[in-house]
């Protein structure tokens, strides 16, 4: 995993992966646990899809791709005092990517089978449009996901 933005990974919460999958079935606004607050979900149907949490003083998320279910691709978190937050303006920052190779498709030397996840800052913005789907930003963060080694165009849609 490679990621714009390097520091120690705080502890994952332990039904991550478990509420990630219960988003993606059910929506952002599936009853959690009080203590991992969804945040955002990027999902490409029956392909990939990505769910964005609040734990404690990190953002945590979980990745998936679907074969014959959706399977964890993997867990990631940053803290949030840690993170390059600035600015009050609306705007989309980008602020931590990772990538990693399919495990459900045959990997392809020119990297179409790359799953890329970005999490970005949305201050002041309700949603992004991201290629074809729009990911609602409740909370001021996105996660989006994408294969390939180009992101997909990105627009912005304010309240």
């Amino acid at each position: 995993m490679q990621g714009t933005y390097r520091q120690s990974m705080p502890e994952l919460h332990p039904a991550l992966a478990e509420q990630g999958r219960r988003i993606i079935e059910h929506g952002l606004d599936t009853p959690h646990d009080a203590d991992l607050v969804p945040l955002s979900c990027d999902v490409i149907e029956g392909d990939i899809a990505a769910v964005l949490f609040s734990h404690g003083d990190a953002l945590e998320w979980v990745v998936f791709e679907y074969d014959t279910d959706w399977l964890s691709r993997g867990l990631t978190a940053l803290r949030v005092e840690d993170s390059p937050l600035h600015g009050q303006e609306a705007q989309v920052a980008i602020r931590f990517e990772t990538w990693t190779r399919s495990r459900t498709r045959r990997w392809s030397p020119k990297g179409r089978h790359l799953v890329h996840t970005r999490v970005l800052r949305a201050h002041r913005i309700a949603q992004l449009r991201v290629a074809t789907r729009t990911i609602a930003t409740p909370h001021g963060w996105a996660i989006m996901v994408w294969r390939g080694r180009r992101a997909p165009a990105i627009s912005v849609g304010n309240a």
